[in-house]
């Protein structure tokens, strides 16, 4: 992200003044002050000609003869910030995604919805077990970014409740969501805010830094910087910001954006629920060959986020045998394409001896999270060696042109020095500031590391090695 970008987005906010709108009442303040212009009344005079002097003509120098000289009329006309969507980047993200940009989003939390939130945290888990919802939605009282303020936004937990300790000793996780008392609500475009803060993810750059590997490499991955968030006026703590996979998302990622948008969890459906049915879906549950498959799945796409997902490595999508990725059913190609998400058990995560769970360099093809929920369709593909080629083929481009380490040392040393001071200030990490360094340190060790590594592996299968019957190369 170029830092224009960020500065038009910022400069965007500090011109729009203090205009308070929210998705459904600022629109029609709007539409009111239009209608007031077209009418030509003017606030203080109560004039009733065109450029609202009272004199009788349209130029406002009440001489008559219409010309151009003179200040410009003031129609009093009020704009709504949050209509003022900024251009995306280079990369095509959200301009409130920008890599130079620490945003700091306020909201004021009714006492009794922020010990709702609470309370959820605490018994996420339980409220699960019992059927009830662990994340439902509540009423923010308002939310504030710049000189946008929104009154109908609400807010809800997120995460894997299994993974909620009690608090005081965790953060809370959440989306907020501009959509849920509105479907054209939104903030500068968008739906919904994802603020991460995964315990485990000490230095807070694991989905931010593995979405841009990702994108680097022509993958169609979500966008993520990091924020702050101020609640009630006391500042909580530091998040990773995350573009959500949802209707706006699809609408920058995609030159069609109509297709099925499907969350693996449970094969959720999370877009055209009133039309969409699941023959498709079956079609491709069904495939049992690479023929069948490629009828149905755009393979190489899925083989390129694979060999991403291997390299970082990741072990909650697909390659690993996790649940957490989205497929979208795009119209232009007809065929489903692999779109990943959830990144935050990644990189250092693997810290295990080689016999280990998770063990420090994973092999690329080998390797399955030992709770695995399977993965068909990678097997099916790698199981002709045409698309074990290309898989290989995939592995050496990434890792050459998207896991390059010294790119990689260089985001990773400027984002910690943009987020330091949001970190070492945030009073609700369950973590200290020292660990918090020595957590920056370890990505980066783990990055030179697993280069290596996923490099002598690429060499022995580009260099006359074989399967040894087990997966691993062998150079016979």
């Amino acid at each position: 992200m170029k830092r224009h970008s960020a500065v038009m987005l910022m400069a965007m906010v500090a011109a729009c003044g203090d205009n308070v709108v929210s998705n459904t009442g600022g629109a029609r303040g709007t539409e009111e002050s239009a209608d007031a212009a077209d009418e030509g009344v003017d606030d203080e005079a109560g004039a009733t000609d065109g450029d609202g002097d009272g004199d009788g003509d349209d130029d406002g120098d009440g001489d008559g003869d219409g010309d151009d000289e003179g200040p410009p009329p003031d129609m009093r006309t009020e704009t709504d910030p949050n209509e003022e969507i900024p251009p995306p980047d280079e990369e095509g993200c959200h301009a409130i995604y920008a890599q130079d940009l620490l945003p700091t989003f306020e909201v004021t939390v009714d006492p009794v919805v922020w010990d709702l939130l609470e309370h959820e945290w605490n018994n996420g888990q339980a409220n699960e077990d019992l059927g009830v919802n662990p994340k439902p939605y509540h009423p923010l009282t308002e939310f504030k970014y710049g000189d946008i303020t929104i009154h109908d936004a609400q807010i809800r937990l997120r995460g894997n409740p299994s993974y909620w300790d009690p608090l005081p000793d965790d953060k809370m996780q959440f989306q907020i969501g501009f959509h849920t008392n509105d479907p054209d609500g939104h903030f500068l475009g968008i739906k919904r805010l994802v603020l991460e803060a995964a315990t485990y993810n000490r230095h807070m750059l694991r989905d931010r830094l593995a979405l841009s590997i990702m994108r680097d490499v022509g993958i169609r991955a979500s966008c993520a910087n990091n924020a702050r968030l101020v609640v009630n006026g006391e500042y909580y703590g530091v998040f990773t910001n995350i573009e959500k996979i949802d209707e706006a998302y699809l609408e920058r990622a995609f030159d069609d954006p109509s297709g099925d948008l499907w969350k693996r969890g449970n094969w959720r459906l999370k877009t055209n629920e009133d039309t969409a049915n699941d023959d498709r879906l079956s079609a491709l549950k069904d495939a049992a060959t690479p023929e069948e498959l490629f009828a149905v799945l755009d393979i190489e796409q899925a083989l390129r986020v694979y060999a991403a997902e291997a390299i970082i490595p990741d072990s909650d999508g697909l390659w690993a045998g996790g649940l957490n990725f989205y497929m979208y059913d795009d119209p232009l190609i007809g065929k489903f394409v692999l779109l990943p998400w959830d990144l935050d058990n990644t990189f250092e995560y693997f810290n295990d001896e080689p016999d280990g769970d998770y063990p420090a360099n994973p092999d690329p093809y080998v390797w399955e999270k030992p709770t695995t929920h399977g993965r068909p369709w990678y097997d099916i593909s790698l199981q002709d060696p045409m698309w074990f080629a290309v898989y290989v083929g995939l592995i050496d481009e990434i890792l050459h042109q998207g896991y390059d380490p010294n790119k990689l040392h260089q985001r990773i040393e400027t984002w910690t020095e943009q987020i330091e001071d949001a970190v070492f200030e945030d009073p609700n990490k369950p973590y200290s500031n020292a660990l918090y360094m020595v957590k920056v340190q370890e990505l980066h060790e783990f990055v030179d590391a697993r280069y290596a590594f996923v490099d002598n592996w690429l060499n022995c299968w580009q260099g006359g090695g074989i399967d040894d019957g087990e997966g691993y190369c062998m150079i016979p």
